[in-house]
Order: C-alpha cells, then structure tokens, then sequence
C-alpha cells in the first residue's frame, strides 16, 4: 500500500510543479501569485492539473497517515509542494531583479 502512495506522491509533486511551469512560459515576464490570486495569462489547463495534484496529495497523505502516524500525511504534501513553490519563487526573483535593472 505504501508503493502505491509514494507513486501517488511523485505524480502529485510532477503535477503540481508542471502546472507553476505552465504558468511561467505563458507569463514569462510578471509575477506570479504562490496559491491565492491571478496572474495576467491563466490557462484552464493549470486549474486542471492542479486539483489532480490536489486529490493525489490527499490520497497519499491519507495511505501515509496511516502508515507513519497522523502528522506524516501533511508534511508529505508540504514536501511534495515544494519543487513547485520554489520554481516559482525563482522566477518571481528574476522577474523582480530584471524589473529592477531594466528601469
């Protein structure tokens, strides 16, 4: 059961790490929000494969609470989220600093 969880975690991680990379090819030169807000371009595509990413965190952190305890569903998903979030904090980075060369 917990084979199953881990390729569950890894497609979610994929998933969700691919929809912030949608997100910056077709905003290539704004800022884009971390989970609340809308960036300028928001393709459907990306609500898509982020409630995919959504239910695949929630039925492993569901297979892994039971296997390793209760707080290890929710640090998976915080782990699992975290290629994603840091993607797209280094863009906002490099927006930020040609933004700031460029003026």
């Amino acid at each position: 059961m917990e084979l199953i969880a881990i390729i569950l975690w890894v497609i979610a991680a994929v998933l969700f790490t691919a929809s912030f990379d949608m997100l910056r090819s077709v905003n290539p030169d704004t800022r884009l929000p971390f989970f609340f807000g809308r960036p300028p371009n928001n393709p459907p595509q990306v609500a898509v494969l982020r409630l995919l990413a959504f239910i695949l965190f929630l039925a492993s952190a569901w297979v892994f609470s039971d296997a390793y305890g209760r707080a290890a569903g929710p640090f998976f998903i915080v782990l699992g989220a975290l290629p994603g979030c840091l993607r797209n904090y280094l863009h906002n980075r490099r927006v930020a600093a040609a933004s700031e060369g460029g003026s």
